[in-house]
């Protein structure tokens, strides 16, 4: 079998749907009994589909081939969606409680390390996400609480209008995606997690005390860490719903639906963080 084309997209989603599928996955249809599919193939222990002109490596099998499950729900996109919105309720009602306690900063401080810490440890232990998503949406939102609360006192008004504006880029960026206004390639996502790092990078220099040719140091926070940070952020989202499109697809169980959500609410956070900057010109 020559020339063969891998569908797996770039590394970012790549590992993210890897840990889904692996965690969650229902077992692949056995090919001993299966009755294979036209255009599909079991070949060196992995299914493949003839896309025309190559092969193209299916980790998730033919579903019309796959076993029916009569006891495990199956994973549904609109349940994540949901679970977002359940973990960004959490966040924002303790953010609230937290800028209505008026917590130092010090405080806030603690509260983004630990969030920090249990969103690490979320990424890599998938089968955990159902009590450390809320866990980081609790903290999170705290931390952030604090945060929006100072700069309330600075600019007046820009804390709603930054919640408004983040709850209007996700619905904005999902009803892109679902109807297909934006399509989320191989291209796409590889130019994403380039844009990623490339961001993280800058972002370090600006730390580091350098400006943006023409710009002064406020200028050039508000272009790095507000505009430049608010669009690597919506890409981020685009390629979360195709990782959630992908896993609906394989076959993956609900277990997996927090995982997704907890991801999904990473880029949630860049995009209120960076609307905040923005909309406060900070």
């Amino acid at each position: 079998m020559a020339k063969v084309r891998t569908s797996k997209g770039s590394a970012g989603m790549a590992r993210g749907f890897a840990r889904l599928q692996h965690e969650f996955g229902t077992p692949p249809p056995d090919p001993a009994t299966a009755t294979i599919p036209p255009g599909w193939t079991f070949f060196q222990g992995n299914w493949w589909q003839w896309s025309g002109t190559q092969w193209a490596y299916a980790p998730a099998g033919p579903p019309q081939v796959r076993p029916a499950v009569s006891d495990v729900r199956p994973f549904v996109a609109t349940e994540v969606y949901n679970k977002v919105g359940v973990l960004a309720g959490m966040a924002l009602v303790s953010g609230a409680l937290a800028a209505l306690l008026r917590l130092p900063l010090g405080v806030a401080m603690v509260f983004i390390l630990a969030a920090l810490v249990i969103g690490l440890v979320g990424i890599f232990t998938p089968r955990h996400a159902a009590v450390l998503a809320p866990v980081y949406a609790v903290l999170e939102g705290a931390a952030l609480g604090s945060l929006s609360r100072v700069l309330e006192a600075q600019t007046h008004g820009v804390v709603a209008l930054s919640i408004i504006g983040t709850g209007a880029i996700f619905l904005g960026t999902l009803l892109a995606y679902r109807t297909g206004l934006v399509r989320v390639r191989r291209r796409f996502v590889t130019i994403t997690v380039v844009a990623g790092w490339g961001l993280l990078a800058v972002m370090l220099g600006v730390m580091m005390g350098i400006n943006v040719p023409g710009l002064g140091p406020d200028a050039t926070r508000i272009v790095v860490f507000g505009i430049l940070y608010l669009l690597v952020a919506t890409m981020d989202l685009f390629v979360d719903f195709e990782m959630v499109a992908r896993a609906e697809r394989a076959g993956v169980t609900a277990e997996g639906e927090w995982y997704a959500a907890f991801l999904i609410m990473f880029a949630v956070v860049m995009v209120y963080l960076a609307l905040l900057r923005i909309l406060g010109r900070r």
